[in-house]
């Protein structure tokens, strides 16, 4: 018999997909898909282009990681794939977050570039540190960890713990290295529930990742402040400071230049609302 017009062969399907002719026939004995026609002499199946559109989606699914099961239930209307959503939502932010964490790590001396991001929701557990000096400000972090982690509080990995400065002087110019206040936070995971945790929402931010002594660290809020005022943006949050490969247990030297920080600044239009 003569091909149907305007459908395709079970070769053909395959090929375009880059699957066997085996695998189409097995997805087919799933019910994931079901040919447009089926020669009953010959018993030759064709398929049409919405057959098509169907097996990259089936295919799509399988590289993301859903069963076969899951995907027949994402394909008719299901919903037991909220589940795997959310995990594989998860493990992506986790992807990317290692993927920024090689970024910053290969952040070369005396390098000032800065970027713009976008920073995910989070949800943290906080505390304000009344500070002695720098020294004191990262031992806290690591205080706080330790305490979060005795009340067996579930540490999300998506994204690092940061501190936040409630002082803007760090966007004229001000450097405070004594006496000041810092809000340590951590995040957790999301389905955590407590009165206590901050939501911060998503939000543009420019950032530099910095390597070199802490107490050069006004250089990267120089440079952040200048791309601020050039590109008509403005502070829409507080500093943030994320600290990369080096230590929090107080004895961290503060003056290494292999230290590596990354400040953020959520930003906003100048005018916008």
């Amino acid at each position: 018999m003569t091909k149907p017009k305007e459908l395709f062969s079970i070769g053909e399907i395959a090929a375009v997909c880059c699957v066997s002719v085996d695998t189409l026939r097995f997805y087919e004995s799933k019910k994931l898909i079901k040919p447009e026609y089926t020669d009953k002499e010959s018993n030759y199946r064709y398929y049409s282009r919405e057959n098509l559109i169907r097996l990259r989606i089936i295919l799509g699914l399988k590289d993301a990681g859903l069963s076969l099961l899951e995907i027949r239930d994402y394909i008719e209307g299901g919903k037991h794939t909220e589940k795997k959503i959310k995990e594989l939502t998860y493990q992506r932010d986790m992807l990317n977050q290692a993927i920024e964490n090689l970024k910053i790590l290969d952040t070369k001396t005396g390098d000032l570039t800065v970027h713009e991001i976008e920073l995910p929701e989070r949800i943290c557990l906080c505390k304000n540190i009344e500070a002695k000096d720098l020294t004191h400000a990262l031992f806290s972090i690591g205080e706080f960890y330790d305490e979060l982690i005795r009340k067996g509080v579930t540490i999300s990995r998506a994204w690092p713990e940061f501190c936040e400065y409630h002082d803007y002087g760090l966007l004229q110019g001000k450097f405070p290295i004594d006496d000041f206040t810092v809000r340590v936070c951590i995040p957790v995971d999301k389905e955590y529930l407590s009165a206590e945790a901050v939501r911060f929402t998503k939000a543009t931010a420019v950032t530099v990742d910095f390597r070199g002594s802490y107490y050069e660290l006004w250089k990267a809020y120089d440079a952040l402040n200048y791309y601020m005022e050039q590109n008509g943006l403005i502070a829409s949050g507080y500093p943030q400071e994320v600290y990369l490969d080096i230590e929090l247990d107080g004895s961290v030297k503060l003056d290494d230049p292999l230290n590596i920080t990354r400040v953020m600044i959520p930003v906003k239009i100048l005018g916008s609302p």
